[in-house]
């Protein structure tokens, strides 16, 4: 099981121990699969609560046929939604039972009633007020960058890289899983689900500004209009905004004066929660990230995992 709901941290993830309880449950999920299923990545792909994501945990497991092996609940690209979100809900309000399973990303995002208590909260907002969803096309690919420099202030004398949109690096199921905003703002796969500051001991939970952005200076990012040296290149701009007290996100400026991000493990995209081009990570539609916290370089001896 996985919320999908962060961009930064791991999603709430667990799994289901308790075998007469998985298969029930996957029977009763089976008897309304065309109104209440869709397929990961088919809802909402804007920043905050999107859907809850069911996976077989082995290629020999009992799985229902009419089910696939990764399929979605609570998510508004099932038929019915609002069944959809009924399942989705019964299901979290279960998750701290299953908390002595422990999983990688339980050490930045515990089982605790606290995480439980969220994502109700943020799927009750949501299905009270559904979001309209598009993808608008997006732009074309290719591998080349370019050097720019600072228009303000004046006297700057800041030079950074920006590079084409190529969102298929990160779209592909190889990657797109295992990196996050982190990754993509720094323009650096791990297949780690990058954390600011964890390279270097200085990882926080506190989801803050000036908690994340000390974490992220840790990894060796400095503040715009820190001019870093041609040795750095290519050095690439960066925005950090908050969630406040639950998560962080990044975005990277794209030649063609826009900005490309991508939410958790979803895909890389240059548009905001409406559907818009990100001109300016200030004043784009965010959602619940409602803190902006400033701009930053990332030289190519930034460390991350």
């Amino acid at each position: 099981m996985d919320v999908d709901i962060f961009s930064g941290r791991p999603n709430p993830a667990w799994v289901v121990t308790d075998e007469d309880a998985a298969g029930a449950l996957l029977e009763e999920i089976a008897a309304v699969a065309e109104e209440a299923v869709g397929l990961s990545g088919a809802g909402y792909g804007g920043l905050g609560y999107r859907e809850v994501v069911i996976s077989s945990m082995s290629d020999d497991e009992s799985w229902p046929e009419p089910l696939p092996r990764t399929f979605t609940l609570g998510t508004i690209g099932a038929p019915d939604p609002g069944r959809s979100a009924e399942l989705a809900r019964r299901i979290v309000a279960d998750m701290p039972r299953y908390r002595a399973f422990k999983l990688p990303g339980h050490a930045e995002t515990p089982l605790d009633d606290a995480t439980r208590d969220l994502v109700l909260e943020q799927m009750d907002r949501f299905f009270q007020d559904p979001p309209e969803w598009f993808r608008p096309p997006l732009f074309p690919s290719n591998s080349l960058r370019t050097t720019i420099s600072e228009d303000e202030p004046i006297d700057a004398g800041c030079f950074y890289e920006v590079s084409e949109f190529n969102p298929d690096f990160w779209n592909r199921p190889e990657v797109q899983p295992y990196n996050n905003c982190y990754n993509y703002a720094r323009n650096y796969r791990t297949d780690t689900f990058a954390q600011p500051g964890r390279a270097h001991g200085a990882q926080t939970d506190v989801m803050a500004c000036a908690d994340v952005s000390r974490a992220a200076l840790a990894d060796g990012l400095v503040r715009r209009f820190d001019c870093l040296p041609d040795s750095e290149y290519p050095r690439r701009l960066m925005a950090l905004v908050i969630w406040p007290g639950v998560d962080y996100h990044w975005y990277r400026e794209q030649r063609g004066d826009f900005w490309g991000h991508k939410p958790g493990s979803t895909a890389a995209r240059n548009y905001d929660n409406r559907g818009a081009l990100i001109t300016n990570p200030e004043t784009c539609d965010r959602g619940g990230y409602t803190d902006f916290c400033g701009y930053f370089y990332a030289g190519k001896s930034v460390v991350i995992n």
